[in-house]
């Protein structure tokens, strides 16, 4: 494992300044206004741990209250082939849950993710990284990595998508603004629809603070540091896991529209945060 999760060396690759004369320096200040050293002493504190062992960890000393619902439907599928849809509430949390959740209860179980997670070695076994996200928001999520996706379920293995690509923002529904995914993403709908296998959709409850949604002015690279700040204040906080019932391959098939397909699985799994 890695000596930090963030080090120096990692840092001056992504921008010159750090690079200059006061470049270490300027890596300090950076790691401590960002939240960044508070994320490397949690993975310091269970890096000795891998895959979903250490999501596990990373949750209990969060003191993060796990509350699961419909988890059985889990135990139907395990060893069979499935595919777990998410709404990414989190950025974070949502990650690390789904993995410690699904990944000790399946074998096999990977999650497509952006960079920001993929970053985090001690769960690489569960993962298939995709390229870092752009700042056009309109944008799809990139296509790297849809081949080991594919080549994974054709193996007869478990896959999770979170399919909005982005982290959960203001949105717009009618008269009313919410927090909710953005549309989910059609490259990733239409890869669950050739899949031809069962879906089963999971919600997270909650999400992050107003001070996280507000960054959103200052650019997406600052709000992604936001995160981290985000992962410190989730300490001892409810976090609500709820599992919907399978979504068959022959009532997917229905949809010729790969966009009312994907609106379709976003209701799903947007209706289990209703469930009381």
């Amino acid at each position: 494992m890695k000596d930090k999760l963030i080090s120096y060396d990692e840092i001056k690759k992504i921008h010159p300044i750090f690079r200059g004369k006061y470049g270490n320096n300027l890596f300090k200040l950076m790691m401590k206004i960002s939240g960044l050293n508070h994320v490397n002493e949690i993975y310091d504190k269970s890096k000795h741990l891998t895959g979903p062992a250490f999501c596990k960890d990373v949750l209990d000393k969060l003191e993060i209250q796990r509350i699961l619902r419909n988890e059985e439907v889990l135990d139907k599928y395990k060893e069979k082939p499935f595919i777990t849809v998410s709404n990414h509430a989190y950025g974070h949390i949502d990650g690390i849950a789904a993995i410690e959740v699904v990944g000790s209860r399946v074998k096999d179980y990977k999650m497509m993710v952006n960079f920001v997670l993929g970053m985090i070695d001690t769960m690489s076994e569960n993962f298939i990284v995709v390229n870092p996200f752009k700042s056009d928001k309109k944008r799809d999520v990139t296509l790297n990595g849809i081949k080991e996706c594919i080549d994974h379920i054709r193996q007869g293995h478990p896959l999770g998508f979170f399919p909005a690509g982005a982290i959960s923002d203001f949105t717009r529904k009618g008269f009313k603004i919410t927090i909710a995914d953005r549309k989910w993403q059609p490259s990733v709908v239409k890869l669950i629809k050739k899949a031809k296998v069962p879906v089963i959709p999971i919600h997270f409850s909650g999400g992050n603070s107003p001070r996280f949604y507000a960054l959103r002015l200052l650019g997406w690279q600052v709000r992604t540091l936001g995160l981290c700040h985000e992962l410190k204040n989730k300490k001892g906080k409810k976090l609500v896991i709820t599992f919907g019932d399978p979504i068959m391959p022959e009532e997917m098939a229905k949809y010729r529209d790969i966009e009312k397909l994907g609106e379709f699985l976003k209701s799903k799994t947007y209706a289990l945060g209703d469930v009381k």
